[in-house]
């Protein structure tokens, strides 16, 4: 069967995701002490590639909910402009993000976080690795690592850590509690993304994968799934920036998926009907709200979470699609061309 490993752990996220809600808990004292002596007036989440991804929507819950200052920026930025991302006289903690800790910019980066004297704690799968030793803290996913070369369990499982420590700086519980049932949503969730997306787009040229907020994270991701796996053109925006100029490209070919949030459902909508009249395949993912946009294929998960945390849950939807269409056109997902599960320097 192609694809064999990726397909079985697109299934294990749930599993995983219950293991890295044990292991945060576990390191929570610690992650407490961490910020109680350092102080952080700014959190800047890193990494590489799908962690980057997760970066960014990690850095956008973690700004919205502890009202704390965060951003998302690539290792390779730290590397080359250290000066543009850490103000003089600030203290930022760097939260790196790496599968395997061994990938080369996100580990130089950890260096020039560590010279500056800022505190630094990495999120990784691998806790024995050079990642997770350099670092002051190291929060582990203990059941996200993977034998294929392209994220799924890895990814999420890391991201769920960052969502994780968004809710611990929180003033309420609610990110929290919509966390933990997770593991369980997941499990129906992954039903409905296989099913779904089996012959979605099938015919397709063309993906575009909308979101902001938090899911804008999430809509970077989708489009690395489909250039990896499926090696079909896609591209990830801002739903409202879509309008400035790439709307030129939508049309009969186009599949347009849409990562809903609450905040955004309203004018996301007037921009989903647009799209339609353009002749493209318009897919709604979202909770139940009003409003919603009239689409072809409209996914109300009702799941009643927080946006950063639905965020999660759009993530099998997009792994799905591109593992469908990948495997529809013979290639196999275990084995990307090109692509290492490493990248070194």
């Amino acid at each position: 069967m192609l694809g064999a490993r990726t397909f079985q752990e697109i299934v294990e996220q749930p599993e995983a995701w219950a293991a890295a809600i044990r292991s945060f808990d576990a390191a929570a004292p610690d992650i407490a002490r961490l910020f109680h002596e350092r102080s952080p007036d700014e959190v800047v989440f890193t990494g590489c590639g799908s962690s980057y991804y997760l970066s960014m929507t990690a850095a956008a819950a973690f700004q919205q909910v502890a009202s704390l200052r965060a951003k998302a920026v690539p290792a390779s930025e730290i590397l080359q402009f250290p000066g543009s991302i850490f103000v003089p006289g600030g203290h930022p903690l760097l939260v790196a993000s790496s599968r395997s800790g061994t990938t080369t910019e996100t580990l130089r980066a950890l260096e020039v976080a560590r010279r500056r004297g800022i505190a630094t704690l990495s999120l990784t799968c691998a806790h024995r690795s050079p990642l997770a030793r350099g670092a002051d803290l190291c929060i582990h996913s203990p059941k996200g690592h993977e034998e294929s070369v392209v994220m799924t369990k890895s990814f999420s499982s890391l991201l769920l850590l960052g969502l994780l420590l968004a809710a611990s700086r929180a003033g309420t519980a609610t990110l929290r509690r919509d966390l933990t049932r997770l593991p369980i949503l997941g499990k129906r969730v992954i039903k409905v993304a296989l099913n779904l997306t089996g012959d979605l787009g099938a015919d397709s040229t063309h993906f575009v994968f909308l979101g902001g907020g938090p899911a804008h994270g999430i809509a970077w991701e989708g489009m690395l799934k489909m250039t990896e796996m499926a090696r079909r053109p896609a591209v990830a925006y801002h739903p409202l920036e879509f309008r400035h100029g790439p709307i030129a490209v939508a049309g009969p070919g186009t599949v347009v998926v849409f990562f809903g949030t609450r905040a955004g459902a309203r004018l996301e909508a007037d921009l989903a009907r647009d799209l339609r009249e353009h002749g493209a395949i318009v897919v709604n993912l979202r909770d139940e709200w009003r409003g919603a946009a009239e689409v072809d294929v409209d996914v109300a998960l009702g799941v009643r979470l927080d946006d950063g945390a639905r965020c999660l849950l759009y993530l099998p939807f997009a792994q799905a699609l591109a593992y469908h269409r990948a495997v529809g056109a013979g290639l196999d997902p275990d084995r990307p061309r090109h692509l290492s599960s490493v990248v070194r320097l």
